[in-house]
């Protein structure tokens, strides 16, 4: 059996994490495979001769998130790298779709103020009140801001489960389509006797929100993965070990239980152990 850790990224709740349990799961040859939400990690054990981390990061990629594998080089620059870069771009994205999504929820916000607020607002534009206007505007939000909810919560339903993106999706949409029905409906509500009122704001605000603080959450991450990494680049690569009477320099990968390893003045010590002299 192998083991090895994977990083995640696109998790958003604790549920994310045991809907990746589940997927690595399924993968023939798997053993165990432990989720950690916090440290965005999985660790799986697994049978190399009926699966490889191929298939594993696969599964993880069906399950709607990414995986890396961490244990490519001795440095490991090249995972750092790529996560790095992930991050960065997925800070990109989220940024341009808050701005987005901010901009049109402040058209949508101003232009409902009067229903809101049962004011007659003569400064706003009749046109901000017409309903099949905001629809149109609250369109790029619902299904591009909010691309990723449906995404995800689709392929959350297709495992029979369901994650903070399902509920995300469901809210908005429901707040979507219906003021949908009423804009091209209205005297369906007037016949009730009841007032037409759409919520495209609504829809167009939560998701907003929801991804500002996705944005928030992705630097904070990146800040804490910049400053582990820092540390770990304080760390000892080599140890110089005496094995045989002879003296020689090996990666600390490769010291093992038993090994005398020298320490010289102002070298950083590199693995753990009992001082025997000195």
């Amino acid at each position: 059996m192998d083991t090895t850790t994977l990083k995640l990224r696109g998790m958003s709740c604790a549920s994310c994490a045991n809907n990746i349990e589940q997927a690595i799961q399924t993968v023939p040859g798997v053993a165990v495979a432990n989720v950690n939400f916090g440290a965005e990690q999985a660790t799986v054990t697994y049978d190399p001769q009926q699966t490889g981390l191929d298939a594993i990061q696969n599964a993880v990629s069906e399950a709607g998130y990414t995986a890396f594998s961490l244990q490519a080089s001795e440095t490991g620059a090249g995972e750092d790298d790529a996560e790095k870069i992930a991050r960065l771009a997925e800070s990109r994205d989220l940024t341009r779709k808050v701005w987005v999504g901010a901009s049109i929820s402040a058209v949508l916000l101003l232009g409902s103020l009067p229903m809101m607020t049962g004011l007659n607002l003569p400064l706003i534009p009749a046109w901000l009140h017409n309903f099949w206007f905001q629809a149109i505007l609250t369109a790029p939000v619902q299904f591009w801001c909010g691309r990723s909810f449906y995404t995800n919560g689709w392929k959350a339903l297709k495992r029979h489960t369901a994650t903070m993106d399902t509920l995300i999706a469901l809210g908005t949409s429901a707040a979507y389509f219906y003021s949908l029905f009423v804009t091209i409906n209205p005297g369906f509500l007037t016949a009730q006797g009841l007032m037409p009122s759409v919520y495209y704001e609504t829809a167009a605000i939560v998701i907003t929100l929801i991804l500002l603080g996705r944005l928030f959450e992705n630097r904070a991450r990146g800040q804490t993965s910049d400053a582990i990494r820092k540390l770990m680049g304080l760390q000892a690569r080599d140890a110089r070990i005496i094995r045989d009477g002879q003296e020689m320099a090996v990666p600390i990968t490769e010291v093992q239980l038993g090994d005398i390893v020298v320490v010289r003045p102002g070298e950083k010590i590199p693995v753990d152990g009992e001082v025997i002299e000195g």
